[in-house]
């Protein structure tokens, strides 16, 4: 009897830890999930949807890098009225599509971050490359991005020099 109560348990142990496994695998599929439907929800000008994908919190951090310039917001209520007013000052969903891939995807119960290559092509064809990272948080069972940072790049030069100095 001991050696089938000893056998089940060992059973039991293997049949917990590849759950282990597939929920990782799952949480990193869901998290790539919400960062491309934040995306969407983005192009569409949809602001309740877009905002149901970030924390409301201060220390949300919104930083962007491009030709065009720098920009850091701290806190949802910069962030979350700044994109707001945009939506409402251009209300034309994008047209432009995008892929995101290369994903580095690191999470534990109650902190993720991600970070992915992301190619634009406007219907023209133009292209616009970015490296990004997303940092999310737990809260209630529902992943919130709290973080995201975009770096754009030239697609010629295959590579995005954040160190030069002007």
């Amino acid at each position: 009897m001991k050696k089938y109560i000893s056998g089940f348990c060992v059973f039991l142990l293997f049949s917990c830890m590849e759950e282990q496994v597939m929920t990782s695998e799952a949480e990193k599929e869901l998290i790539k999930e919400i960062v491309t439907q934040e995306t969407l929800a983005y192009m569409e000008k949809n602001y309740q949807k877009w905002s149901s994908f970030w924390n409301h919190s201060d220390e949300v951090l919104r930083l962007d890098i491009s030709d065009s310039g720098f920009s850091q917001t701290r806190g949802w209520e910069k962030n979350g009225a700044h994109i707001e007013t945009f939506f409402v000052e251009n209300p034309e969903p994008i047209t432009s599509t995008f892929e995101n891939s290369n994903y580095l995807i690191f999470c534990d119960s109650e902190l993720a971050w991600a970070a992915f290559d992301q190619k634009w092509t406007t219907n023209s064809g133009d292209e616009s490359l970015a490296k990004a990272t997303v940092t999310l948080v737990k809260k209630s069972n529902d992943w919130e991005i709290i973080s995201y940072t975009a770096i754009q790049y030239e697609p010629d030069a295959g590579e995005a020099n954040t160190l030069t100095r002007e």
